[in-house]
């Protein structure tokens, strides 16, 4: 009976070992078989309008600078375009890279045309300074760069006043190039600015006052100044002397009177 025992737990060992292992085999597999379908099955994905190609401000887009990608429906950007044909004929307002999608805010309103005038934003106008190297801060005002305006009015007799009138002023645009490479100067004798019309009209009443300087400033430089407080030369009150006029002194007359004998005398008389 021993000898059949043994044997029998043997078997019975061999029977659970195989059992355990069919077992453990198909966990794995139902394990490996979720880990493979299952992200794919459950992302959904869609397709948005992306460049094709690096797009420059102010270019008109075509089909040869667009193409659909894939894009995981959840994580699509906000104002991202599903159909090239709704891009087709935009003009971008911003630098673009090659696959990065294709953002409403990033284009001109339709039939806003091309070039200067897609970059203007609503209510605002585009106005031309002449500059030099010096007031063009050696060149490295370029396009989207922000610049403080001071004019300097030479119709003072005694001295000359500056002040900053304009702030924090966007360039639209330098010459006739909307776009220079970041980092390289570039001097000019045209700088463009988006202005209000209130601002255009100023700043064209301050140039003919005398010469206007532009300071660049740090985009990210959000404190605003006081406006600066103008001084008022006193200037010393001038002493009026009153005129004086001759008169000359009254005439005199002298008159001799003789009595008899006597000597002469003689009286001095003045007239009144």
């Amino acid at each position: 009976m021993k000898k059949y025992g043994t044997i029998i737990a043997l078997a019975l060992a061999v029977i659970f070992g195989v059992i355990a292992v069919v077992l453990v085999n198909k966990w794995l597999s139902s394990k490996a078989s979720q880990t493979s379908v299952g992200p794919s099955t459950s992302m959904s994905m869609t397709e948005i309008v992306v460049a094709a190609t690096n797009i420059n401000i102010g270019t008109r887009l075509d089909k040869t600078q667009l193409a659909l990608a894939q894009w995981p429906k959840a994580n699509a950007p906000k104002g991202a375009f599903e159909d090239i044909e709704q891009v087709v004929g935009r003009v971008s307002v911003s630098k673009m890279s090659a696959g990065t999608p294709i953002l409403a805010a990033e284009l001109a309103a339709p039939n806003s045309g091309a070039g200067l005038v897609a970059l203007i934003k609503p209510g605002m106008r585009a106005m031309a300074i002449r500059v030099d190297e010096v007031v063009g801060v050696g060149g490295f005002i370029l396009p989207n760069t922000f610049v403080d305006v001071i004019s300097i009015d030479e119709k003072a007799k005694r001295t000359k006043i500056a002040e900053t009138f304009l702030r924090k002023v966007e360039v639209l645009a330098i010459a006739q190039e909307t776009f220079i490479e970041e980092g390289k100067p570039k001097v000019v004798r045209t700088v463009t600015m988006e202005l209000t019309p209130e601002d255009a009209e100023l700043l064209a009443e301050k140039t003919h006052e005398g010469p206007i300087r532009l300071v660049l400033r740090n985009p990210l430089d959000e404190k605003e100044t006081p406006p600066p407080v103008q001084k008022v030369v006193q200037r010393a009150p001038v002493r009026r002397v009153k005129p004086r006029v001759y008169t000359p002194p009254a005439p005199s007359f002298e008159v001799e009177v003789i009595r008899g004998e006597k000597p002469a005398e003689n009286y001095q008389f003045k007239a009144k």
